[in-house]
């Protein structure tokens, strides 16, 4: 982050001005005092599991220059170990964001890009810095810091130097993404797919692509939106009034498309087709679904006027991100996969797809966990989720969760494996004889931890050899 004065946070935050030198030189924005920085300005967040204004003083010691909170501080600072400028808000995450929106501003030579969809977003976001990387700075949001924490977060992280930087926004809330692209205004916006995701809060997918596609109405004036015309929600969008369009598809009709699709278990070979020209490329991810995540970030850096060599280059130096078809081959040959990063109706069945179209021969298994926010629903989608996999060429199943008994129960005569219990679930792997012919997909929502088993079962096979 670059340095600001304590006058342009006052002026922003509207908030109450209690003591400080409005000239003051502020060398950052942290909202954690364990890693807070000398000369940094402190938001006292309120989250699920802890206060920040609990932490007032940790941040002092660390170097804290400024406090910006938004609870009754009045009896803690008598007690305050430095006595810093304070600035008093109704609340600290919107001010967070409030903040970061007027940072970005900032920033009006760089190239602003908002990713948000149902499945592949992050993916999607990695394949896109990677190709802009290779034409000058680029920068993306890290890990799952998406939200209206992580978001603003990722903002701050932008300097001069930096040419183009591409941010994920994810939601569980109505109006998240309205919040979160209007603190970003991007200069493209890119909505990789409608699916079921947090069914819980927007009870189908029409209730999701009503959410997610107000990132569109927040692209900036003459920007460049990217449509997945694959979509049947998405191709409905025709705003061209005030943006320019770059639609891409692999089923239909589109500017950006792909051909000679060719499945390997460690690489994926496709053409790349824009107008007259084409080029052969080839990314080291599984399934067809990272063809449709490389070809929607494609099509955002030709928005951006990246040639398809530029493109080829970012798309085949790209890797993968942890926990998304992660794979570890055991010294007897077994394949464990690795996606348990997250999981819903759509994208735990493009993972099965994945590895039944890239291991021809394999003996499959899968390890399941449940998908969570689903809402009422979600018995009905483990059930359907169950009739999806009797319908595949499955090996056994391993289920692990509340809501994976009506996966079982709809799966009928394969060999199934059914358990509330994670520790259950291991001793149920371990017991299974396995060769070189048998693969484990692991895959469940993030509070399942699948990949706390995978990396235990992975150490028991190898100890077995």
């Amino acid at each position: 982050m670059e340095s600001f004065h304590l006058k342009e946070l006052i002026r922003v935050l509207h908030g109450k001005f209690i003591v400080g030198n409005p000239n003051l030189l502020i060398k950052g924005i942290s909202i954690d005092s364990r890693t807070i920085k000398k000369g940094e300005a402190y938001f006292a967040i309120k989250g699920k599991r802890y206060n920040g204004h609990d932490f007032i003083n940790e941040a002092l010691d660390k170097g804290a220059v400024a406090i910006v909170y938004s609870e009754n501080i009045t009896n803690s600072v008598k007690s305050f170990s430095k006595f810093p400028s304070l600035i008093e808000t109704n609340d600290t995450i919107v001010a967070l964001g409030d903040f970061a929106k007027f940072y970005r501003s900032k920033f009006r030579n760089t190239k602003i890009i908002g990713i948000t969809g149902s499945n592949g977003k992050t993916t999607t976001k990695e394949i896109l810095a990677s190709i802009l990387s290779k034409k000058g700075k680029a920068l993306s949001n890290k890990g799952n810091f998406n939200n209206r924490i992580g978001l603003p977060l990722s903002i701050f992280q932008l300097t001069s130097d930096v040419e183009y930087a591409v941010f994920e926004m994810g939601t569980s809330l109505h109006g998240e993404i309205k919040i979160l692209s209007d603190i970003l205004k991007p200069d493209e916006g890119i909505i990789t797919n409608i699916g079921f995701s947090h069914l819980k809060t927007f009870i189908s997918a029409e209730g999701v692509f009503e959410e997610k596609k107000i990132l569109f109405d927040n692209v900036k004036e003459g920007g460049c939106i990217i449509i997945n015309n694959d979509n049947s929600f998405l191709k409905t969008i025709q705003n061209t009034d005030n943006h320019q369009i770059v639609t891409f598809a692999i089923d239909t009709t589109a500017d950006v498309y792909v051909k000679n699709i060719e499945l390997y278990s460690n690489k994926t070979d496709f053409g790349l087709f824009y107008k007259d020209n084409s080029v052969k490329v080839s990314i080291h991810a599984k399934g067809l679904f990272n063809v449709e995540n490389a070809l929607a970030a494609a099509s955002c850096a030709i928005g951006l006027g990246f040639s398809l060599n530029e493109i080829k280059e970012g798309i085949e130096t790209f890797t993968p991100p942890k926990m998304r078809m992660e794979t570890l081959v055991t010294s007897s040959g077994v394949v464990l996969i690795n996606d348990a990063y997250n999981a819903n109706p759509s994208s735990i069945r493009q993972a099965i797809q994945a590895v039944l179209q890239c291991y021809a021969g394999k003996k499959i298994n899968l390890v399941l966990g449940d998908m969570l926010e689903l809402g009422d629903k979600s018995e009905d989608y483990h059930f359907e989720l169950g009739k999806f996999i009797a319908n595949q060429n499955i090996t056994s199943v391993a289920l692990v969760g509340n809501m994976m008994i009506n996966t079982r129960n709809a799966i009928g005569n394969k060999d199934v494996f059914y358990s509330d219990n994670q520790a259950n679930l291991l001793k149920h792997l371990e017991q299974i004889a396995v060769d070189e012919n048998y693969l484990f997909l692991f895959k469940g929502s993030r509070d399942m931890k699948l990949e706390e088993i995978y990396a235990k079962f992975y150490s028991i096979l190898e100890q077995k050899r």
